[in-house]
Formats: structure tokens, C-alpha cells, sequence
């Protein structure tokens, strides 16, 4: 079997983020190399890193899907053939589609449902990023906010994992 990376990359299809989020997300993703030095203010070294956080916190929060085709709401930041898709986050993607779409589904490795699924989730999880990383605490950077985030998700996960002995 091929890598699902490579099975994303085969094809040109567009990883997007809600449009009337693109300012803010700017904010947060260190769109020049000389912007990548601010990690405090800038915790997201690419649009990439920001979308597979927010996929993250759709799951861990269980948030439903965005309504609607990605072609209404969205913006396309990249392309999968462009290279950005790397292993870890194609096994992301591997793992949320079996989990969403179950093993016997005959188009599990269909690279546009995958990403289609991918772009929702992302589009779900963007505006709770948005909102944390906005709080107006002053003595907390936004990267101070992402980590705190992370935090809770992996709590969230925690709380709802129940391990059977």
C-alpha cells in the first residue's frame, strides 16, 4: 500500500480555511521567513501547521463538520501536489478517515474526500482557535494561547478515552 501522503499528493486539491477568517489567521502563521523568528506572536510556521491544529481541535472537541460545499466558505492557502502534505499529518488524515468513514468504505483512499473531510474539520476547528488565540490577556502571547489550547484538548481526549482492563 502505498503512503497516504503520496495518495494525497497525486492529485491537485486545495487545502482551505474559512475566508472570513484569512486576516486573522495571518496573524497567527508566519507567512515570510523573517516573520518565523516570532514564534511568540506568530506561533504557526506555515497555513499548514494552522490547519492540521485546527482539524485537532475539531476531533477533540467533537465539533460538527462545516455546513455547505469548502467552495462557499473557503479560501484555498495550497495545493496537496505542492509538496506541503508530510507523513505526520498523512497519517492524521489516514487515521480520521477510517475512523469517519469506516474501513469498508470502497473510496477510503479517494485523495478528494479525504481532503473534503480534512478542509470541514479544519473549517470547524478554526474559529475555536480564532477565538483562544484572540483573548485579550496581556500577559500571555499568542503562542502562550496555542500551547494552553493544546493543552486542554489533550484533556478533553483524556476525559473521554475510557480504557477497558
Amino acid at each position: 500500500m502505498r503512503d497516504f501522503a503520496d495518495i494525497l499528493k497525486s492529485r491537485s486539491i486545495g487545502l482551505v480555511l474559512p475566508r472570513e477568517c484569512d486576516d486573522e489567521i495571518n496573524r497567527y502563521v508566519a507567512m515570510h521567513s523573517g516573520e518565523r523568528e516570532d514564534v511568540e506572536h506568530r506561533p504557526f510556521r506555515r497555513q499548514v501547521d494552522f490547519w492540521t491544529f485546527c482539524i485537532a481541535i475539531a476531533l477533540a472537541y467533537g465539533l460538527e463538520l462545516s455546513d455547505g460545499t469548502v467552495s462557499k466558505w473557503g479560501k484555498t492557502f495550497i495545493y496537496t501536489n505542492q509538496g506541503i502534505l508530510n507523513n505526520d499529518i498523512g497519517s492524521l488524515l489516514a487515521v480520521v478517515t477510517v475512523a469517519r468513514l469506516g474501513h469498508e468504505d470502497p473510496n477510503i483512499d479517494e485523495p478528494g474526500r479525504i481532503i473534503e473531510l480534512a478542509n470541514r474539520l479544519a473549517g470547524a476547528g478554526c474559529p475555536l482557535v480564532l477565538k483562544e488565540l484572540a483573548k485579550p490577556d496581556l500577559r500571555t502571547t499568542p503562542l502562550d494561547r496555542v500551547l494552553e489550547l493544546a493543552s486542554k484538548m489533550q484533556d478533553e481526549i483524556r476525559s473521554t478515552v475510557h480504557v477497558e482492563t
